[in-house]
């Protein structure tokens, strides 16, 4: 009888090993990796710089630009930033469908310590309406926009703005009253990848007929992955997900302190 008992718990051992061999194992993510990497930063904004699916290896990609400013007081101000692109970075399709409407935008950012993973206009989390970097303007229209200093001028290229491009107050206090609670793509959708113009971009590159293929097989990847319990260090309940449009409503904060403050084709 000892016997059978013991058998019979070493059987129940064996299976329990088993069926965890087969649950998800943790992914994580580029942008988990960049959260560590800097974890030891204060300040940093992280912008989604490129994206791409590349066809013969059924595979998505990202590219980001870091931006961490670094006070040099230096003659010139571009040295007081450490400014980083990173190589291609392949992600899940489950994180490409996830930001697939935030090329151009700050994905990830860290003011004062405190880590804010909604997307955001770039520049909008530590420089826009920021008086060391600039001040607001008002048009001949009487509407109210920002403008960098001299010595900044640079950051309008840096954030991706094109020719005669701004960003006005109004939209920003709109943003600013809820940063944190929910992405933002302005009170009339302006930001974001449908109208992102950098043309040096290799999205925007791309034929209209081919991201409507990727962003088909996407969605079915996708929910595959999904329906697999794939797991990462951010919620990938997407269908879920609250993003500000006009008369939508935000869901609750996300942000919070930290313990210190492949190829694309």
């Amino acid at each position: 009888m000892k016997y059978f008992i013991k058998i019979s718990f070493f059987v129940l051992i064996l299976s329990l090993f088993s069926c965890g061999s087969d649950r998800p194992k943790y992914v994580k993510s580029p942008i988990d990796n960049l959260i560590t990497q800097y974890i030891d930063e204060q300040n940093y904004s992280v912008i989604l710089a490129d994206m791409n699916y590349n066809e013969n290896q059924d595979a998505y990609f990202h590219k980001y630009k870091i931006i961490i400013p670094t006070p040099n007081n230096t003659p010139s101000a571009e040295d007081d930033f450490n400014l980083k692109t990173t190589d291609w970075k392949k992600v899940s399709p489950v994180i490409f469908e996830q930001y697939q409407n935030d090329l151009g935008m700050t994905i990830l950012s860290k003011k004062n310590g405190v880590l804010d993973k909604k997307t955001a206009p770039a520049g909008y989390d530590n420089y826009v309406g920021n008086p060391k970097y600039g001040h607001w303007q008002t048009a001949s229209n009487g509407s109210s926009f920002w403008a960098f200093y001299g010595q900044y001028a640079f950051m309008q290229s840096l954030f991706g703005w094109g020719s005669g491009y701004r960003y006005y107050r109004d939209d920003y206090n709109y943003y600013n009253n809820y940063r944190g609670r929910s992405n933002y793509y302005g009170r009339n959708n302006t930001f974001g990848t449908k109208n992102y113009k950098n043309s040096n971009s290799t999205w925007a590159s791309k034929s209209q007929s081919f991201k409507q293929r990727v962003q088909s097989k996407v969605k079915k990847s996708s929910s595959y992955a999904k329906s697999k319990s794939y797991s990462s260090g951010k919620s990938y309940g997407t269908s879920n997900k609250k993003t500000y449009r006009s008369n939508s409503r935000y869901n609750s904060g996300s942000s919070y302190r930290s313990r210190s403050g492949g190829f694309g084709k």
